[in-house]
């Protein structure tokens, strides 16, 4: 038997509810109280001192792309470049390094501070010949060099993907930029990663996950991201909740069945229809590894402007890309939910959020149990904020998007638009359920910078709030990336409060966030990271 006792800071147990100590045994809080009462309790437990800090209950990433977080640590990482010279010198000096004839990847560049999108022929000047696919922050677009053009077989006779885009030159040769289910056309085209690699992106993802005070997370990506996560589950070596998402459509070659744990056939894919035919279902799994949401797409994203909107982008007549025919999604859910899938819906413009609302809204009559979510959620008309708390439907957004993107949604959505922009305020007040999480690789696994921009809707250099009525209290952001994670993802009854009974997943900072003044936030550092009762990462905890 383990027991611990934590005491020496202010416990945040839920919303509203603090203590001085916490008593943790085998893995469970078995009670909360003042320090002096749980001391005697405590008999042989071991005595861990919070040095004033806050400890809160486990940190959950509510949408995440775990592996290709990993991946993206180790890539050509554009995004401290300001213009597209400085990105084609990095990528230069990474493509020196590389062996010959291995692809070059990575990315998160935007194109929005370099002025226009770049081409092949600039990347042909840096990349020796080899192929190179890079993506956009968002990860809604690639730029390739013609090298990788060719080997993706693209050329001016390919068709373009209903629901992408492919950019051609007055010539009609394409330019190097793909869009949305284009992408598939270059990503089927890199040669995938090797077990081994995989493997090791998983482990970077989870310790930088446990050094940003994060506990769980929902990974929304492909098949060998949950075969990497299996396989770490089956050596003891996964110490972070994961919540894997199942892809609609996968590049994959392997097959989870039913079973605790989920278990992996070779041979098949694993996707929404392999799914569907296996009878799995949302919640199949263990305490660590378990299916989650259908990842579903309804449209693009705001940085390369392929968001679906209702009116065009300002001083444009372009209305962004639906990538899915309205009447399909909304029979595909259907067919999820009475498969016992629930469904998760990328939604970024007030068009796509729409038709995420009214493929979702059937099965709240038909499969009622099932926690379906609209994923980002940035735009939204007027007549659809209140239907998320009438449908009882999840808002899983990411306030760190909100302060990164607000100039480009004041440059592209306009002042008649944004004031329905990233509306978390408005959306609890009318019962919606938020559940806040970074979108890593697009922002980092680090909630600490999300409840800053929940608290702030400010970045460090702004002057003043963008939209000030939509701020968050600090309880509602925790609870945001506590409660309602575990909420979101079923496992309310699991963690997401360190009340009696619950599982003893905990964050540690250094500081207590409700003694702070706002600019004073992003100085607080996780201390340490709990899953279980164990202490997984520590700086500082005595």
């Amino acid at each position: 038997m383990t027991a611990t006792l934590f005491a020496g800071g202010r416990v945040h147990v839920r919303a509203g509810v603090s203590a001085e100590a916490i008593l943790q045994r085998d893995g469970r809080v078995v009670a909360i109280g003042r320090a002096s009462d749980l001391t005697k309790r405590a008999g042989g437990a071991e005595r861990v001192d919070l040095a004033g800090g806050l400890m809160t209950p486990g940190w959950f990433d509510a949408h995440v792309h775990f592996m290709w977080w990993g991946f993206q640590m180790a890539e050509v990482d554009l995004r401290g470049c300001a213009n597209l010279d400085a990105a084609l010198e990095v990528v230069r000096e990474r493509a020196a390094r590389l062996p010959k004839g291995q692809w070059l990847t990575g990315g998160r560049f935007d194109k929005n501070l370099w002025g226009g999108w770049p081409t092949a022929a600039d990347l042909d000047r840096v990349t020796g010949g080899r192929p190179a696919v890079l993506r956009t922050k968002d990860g809604h677009s690639r730029w390739l060099n013609t090298a990788a053009l060719r080997a993706a077989g693209i050329s001016a006779s390919t068709p373009v993907p209903e629901g992408g885009a492919l950019f051609r030159d007055a010539r009609g040769e394409p330019t190097g930029i793909l869009q949305e289910r284009a992408n598939e056309l270059a990503d089927r085209a890199v040669p995938p990663a090797t077990a081994a690699e995989c493997d090791a992106a998983v482990a970077r993802a989870q310790d930088e996950a446990f050094r940003r005070g994060v506990t769980g997370v929902e990974s929304l990506e492909q098949a060998s991201s949950y075969e990497a996560l299996r396989r770490s589950r089956e050596r003891g070596g996964l110490a972070v909740r994961v919540v894997m998402g199942v892809p609609h459509r996968s590049l994959g070659t392997s097959l989870p069945t039913t079973g605790t744990p989920p278990q992996i056939r070779e041979g098949g894919g694993y996707d929404f229809e392999s799914a569907l035919a296996q009878g799995m279902k949302s919640g199949d799994g263990d305490e660590w590894l378990r299916i989650g949401h259908v990842k579903f797409f309804s449209d693009g994203a705001l940085g390369s402007q392929t968001a679906a909107l209702e009116q065009p982008y300002e001083g444009s007549s372009d209305l962004g890309i639906l990538t899915f025919d309205p009447l399909e999604l909304r029979a595909d859910v259907a067919r999820a939910a009475a498969g016992g899938l629930a469904a998760a819906i990328h939604a970024i413009g007030d068009r796509a959020v729409r038709v995420a609302l009214d493929a979702i809204a059937p099965s709240r009559v038909t499969s009622r149990q099932l926690r379906q979510r609209v994923e980002h959620v940035q735009l939204i008309r007027e007549d659809d904020l209140g239907r998320f708390g009438a449908l009882g439907i999840i808002a899983s957004m990411q306030p760190i998007h909100c302060t990164s993107d607000r100039d480009l949604a004041d440059r592209h959505w306009g002042p008649r638009r944004t004031p329905r922009a990233y509306p978390w305020r408005t959306l609890l007040e009318r019962g919606a359920v938020l559940a806040f999480g970074s979108d890593a690789p697009v922002e980092p696994i680090d909630p600490l910078l999300g409840i800053h921009a929940a608290l702030t809707r400010r970045r460090p250099s702004d002057a003043e709030a963008w939209f000030p009525a939509q701020r968050l209290t600090l309880d509602e952001a925790l609870h945001s990336y506590t409660a309602a994670g575990a909420y979101a993802t079923g496992r309310e009854r699991e963690f997401g409060t360190l009340e009696p009974g619950m599982r003893c997943d905990a964050t540690v900072v250094d500081r207590d966030l409700a003694a702070l003044k706002e600019d004073e936030l992003l100085e607080a550092r996780v201390r340490a990271t709990i899953t279980d009762g164990v202490i997984r990462f520590s700086e500082g905890l005595q």
